[in-house]
């Protein structure tokens, strides 16, 4: 919790929640807004890329794939590029039966997708803040 604030201007003016620490010094307070609108979708696994299958979202914070295939490989892109299953088209994958918890910090960015096989679904959930 905050024991200070410090006046700013942005416009009309408003404060930032500081926390006064030990020599005067003031550290901002920082909230994250967690997730509270829940998504769910799927994709069945394709040799052709979705490109943006998950849209960009500067809200989400939340994405958890799970590949139910138990012989196709996914492999996706945190824009709107289409993947590839070569080496340097993809930035991560997820291997048969694998799940895959995005890093926060990518979760707003768009994901596309493509699969080595045409056999299985890729669970997707996301969660946003409101």
């Amino acid at each position: 919790m905050a024991d200070s604030n410090v006046a700013v201007t942005p416009g009309v003016g408003a404060n930032v929640d500081t926390f006064q620490i030990a020599g005067g010094d003031q550290q901002q307070v920082v909230r994250e807004a967690p997730a509270a609108t829940p998504g769910i979708d799927s994709w069945v696994l394709s040799a052709s890329a979705a490109t943006s299958k998950i849209a960009a979202d500067a809200g989400r914070r939340a994405i958890i794939l799970w590949n139910t295939s138990t012989n196709g490989t996914v492999y996706l892109r945190h824009d709107g590029t289409a993947p590839t299953t070569a080496a340097g088209g993809f930035h991560d994958r997820i291997p048969p039966g694998a799940r895959l918890d995005v890093n926060q910090l990518l979760c707003p960015l768009a994901v596309s997708f493509i699969a080595d096989i045409a056999s299985g679904t890729l669970n997707i959930f996301t969660g946003t803040s409101t």
